[in-house]
């Protein structure tokens, strides 16, 4: 698996779903903000329309999209059950 973290400077709740990505992802992936170079490609791409968004997929090459959330609660779920 393979994620993606979408965040923003200006975002309240980024700190934290950071943290909780930090403390309880066991695989690689990337944590993207506005001033990176990639952002907007790959919010556009992927259609994130808010901050915090992580998309989790399948494997590096982003084809296959398995989640994806907002919530620390909805993450913290999905990692408990798969």
């Amino acid at each position: 698996m393979y994620y993606i973290l979408f965040t923003t400077s200006t975002c309240v709740k980024c700190p934290s779903f950071k943290k909780v990505v930090f403390e309880n992802v066991k695989f690689e992936g990337n944590i993207l903000n506005e001033q990176s170079v990639d952002f907007s490609e790959f919010a556009g791409r992927f259609n994130v329309a808010s901050a915090p968004t992580i998309i989790i997929f399948e494997n590096e090459n982003l084809e296959k999209e398995i989640f994806r959330c907002s919530e620390e609660y909805e993450l913290i779920d999905y990692l408990k059950n798969n």
